[in-house]
């Protein structure tokens, strides 16, 4: 993988990438506040939300990582 400044490409990637981890996040907790108010569990509803929305995160990130690594390999970089 490439190191050191980052283009244009790279910084809308990099952008692109933390928002969907943050939007995983989010929505992980909101639907956690959710089930804390329907079902009145608070705090398991949104911790479990949290966890839940942080393990789909890192997940994206993950594959995404292994996607670009994979196409670094091909452009033999």
């Amino acid at each position: 993988m490439r190191m050191g400044p980052f283009n244009a490409q790279d910084t809308v990637a990099i952008t692109t990438l933390g928002l969907e981890f943050a939007t995983a996040v989010a929505l992980g907790t909101a639907g956690g506040f959710w089930a804390d108010k329907h079902w009145q569990t608070t705090p398991w509803g949104i911790l479990a939300g949290v966890l839940l929305g942080f393990a789909l995160g890192m997940y994206i990130v993950i594959k995404e990582a292994r996607r670009l690594a994979t196409q670094d390999k091909r452009k033999g970089s």
